[in-house]
């Protein structure tokens, strides 16, 4: 359960980027939008504006915040099922599940231990 907030919250898919831009939208907006919603709510000495200021600004920082959080979540949701599916046909070739290691290897080389690298199609290769 750890291991699978630590992966929520990190951007650790080829489907993420972390580029400055990303991280400006991903985190830095967001907090300056709710920062700017909490200056003006005591520089209003929480008075009616001051509170409207706070409730759109805070909103708006939330939601964009949100969304991102949506959107990371559903991409390492693909990821989770791309690895299955590798599993899933580990699992028809070998007759058992692999282990975690194997997985492990697969992921790091793109191909099970023992088998080899994948053959190059001319395709691919020009």
């Amino acid at each position: 359960m750890a291991r699978r907030a630590v992966n929520m919250f990190g951007a650790e898919s080829e489907r993420l980027p972390s580029s400055l831009p990303v991280r400006l939208l991903r985190w830095w907006i967001p907090g300056a939008l709710c920062l700017i919603g909490i200056v003006l709510l005591v520089a209003d000495n929480f008075d009616a504006f001051g509170v409207s200021a706070f409730g759109g600004f805070v909103g708006a920082g939330g939601s964009i915040w949100l969304a991102n959080f949506l959107w990371r979540l559903g991409v390492s949701g693909d990821d989770e099922r791309d690895r299955e599916a590798l599993d899933r046909a580990f699992l028809a070739r070998h007759r058992r599940w692999p282990s975690a290691a194997e997985s492990a290897y697969m992921a790091e080389h793109g191909h099970w231990p023992g088998e080899g690298p994948p053959p190059v199609s001319v395709r691919e290769s020009g």
